[in-house]
């Protein structure tokens, strides 16, 4: 039986591409977003956009990897592979971009698809201390923690860049 198997399938979905309660999923939110905000911040600080649509991505790869048993995988907080410094400057930069969290996230699920039953769940991943549903769920949180982020950007930014029409009243 893959009962919670498909429940944590269904769980990424809602927070990725679906309708969860909270508000707009990760591409909900990314597809309404217009491309020129991608790398702009809100204080040069902060990450933009494109930088966190990078950042997903590559903890995307981090779970595919673990889902694969490759424990020598692995991303140094604060690194380049971590937080990749991506400038968007066109739609179809920024499309492309948006392909690849995509890729990501269908990865995912084909790794979930392919598994027999839900005793995977229980099963620790390789060189951690923890099991495969504890990884899933930081997926999820992980997702939702950086909607939050875009959510905060879009704002702040869409009150910088009304003038510029950049945003649609």
């Amino acid at each position: 039986m893959k009962e919670k198997i498909n429940e944590f399938v269904r769980s990424l979905s809602e927070a990725f591409e679906g309708e969860p309660w909270y508000g707009d999923s990760v591409m909900r939110k990314l597809e309404n977003l217009p491309y020129e905000v991608g790398y702009k911040t809100c204080i040069p600080e902060s990450h933009s956009v494109s930088q966190i649509v990078g950042h997903l991505i590559a903890w995307k790869k981090l779970a595919i990897e673990r889902l694969k048993d490759n424990e020598e995988y692995s991303i140094e907080i604060d690194s380049e592979i971590d937080w990749p410094n991506i400038q968007v400057h066109s739609r179809e930069e920024w499309e492309a971009l948006k392909r690849k969290l995509v890729a990501a996230q269908g990865k995912i699920y084909e790794l979930l698809n392919a598994v027999e039953d839900d005793s995977f769940l229980s099963k620790k991943v390789k060189g951690k201390g923890y099991d495969f549903a504890y990884l899933l769920r930081g997926v999820i949180q992980h997702d939702i923690y950086h909607i939050g982020q875009i959510g905060l950007i879009e704002s702040q930014l869409k009150k910088k860049e009304i003038e510029s029409g950049v945003f649609k009243t």
